[in-house]
């Protein structure tokens, strides 16, 4: 019991570090942990993940980061999954919290239901007449779609953004908001939803 707890707070110590750097934290170190998988295996070694931790900025001791890592590696075959890693770095979410960050997602996955969001999903609902740039003539419609996907859009930068992308935002920007209430208002507010 007493190692779980220790392990626990090593967790914590780990998340906290990441969302010190914003909302964009976990998909920030999301993105350095892909750019280490040089043969897209989707699973980092225990020397990668240490690796991973330094580029990133993160200092551990050795012990810890072993420890970590074996926390993490929740079926034992001495890799982490990418999504057991994301999955350990989210703080927990209230069925509240992830409920309506499916309807946001939703709502604009709506076009083609494929489980990302594209500019074709974009177009129609997303309303750029206000946006600085567009009414400058600076962008275009389609490049100010691109820059607000870019926001949710760091694992892998293709123009797409997953339900792992807009999530793994979400987390971030939650563990900001004390309370379930002001996260669905946030959320409602933003989406209009």
């Amino acid at each position: 019991m007493l190692l779980h707890v220790k392990m626990a707070d090593l967790l914590m110590e780990l998340r906290a570090k990441i969302l010190e750097r914003g909302p964009n934290g976990i998909q920030d170190i999301s993105r350095t942990f892909r750019n280490m998988d040089v043969d897209h295996s989707n699973w980092l070694s225990l020397k990668e993940f240490g690796d991973g931790l330094k580029d990133f900025g993160l200092s551990f001791p050795e012990s810890s980061v072993e420890e970590l890592f074996s926390y993490i590696d929740k079926d034992g075959q001495h890799g982490i999954l990418f999504d057991e890693f994301l999955e350990a770095l989210r703080p927990p979410m209230s069925q509240t919290r992830i409920s309506i960050i499916n309807k946001a997602f939703a709502k604009f996955d709506k076009e083609t239901g494929d489980g990302v969001i594209t500019l074709e999903d974009l177009r129609d609902d997303y309303n750029v007449e206000n946006h600085p740039s567009y009414k400058s003539g600076f962008f275009t419609k389609d490049q100010v779609l691109s820059e607000f996907l870019h926001v949710f859009d760091k694992g892998i930068e293709d123009g797409k953004v997953t339900k792992e992308e807009f999530t793994n935002y979400y987390s971030g920007v939650g563990a900001n908001i004390d309370t379930d209430e002001e996260f669905v208002k946030m959320m409602t507010t933003a989406w209009k939803i």
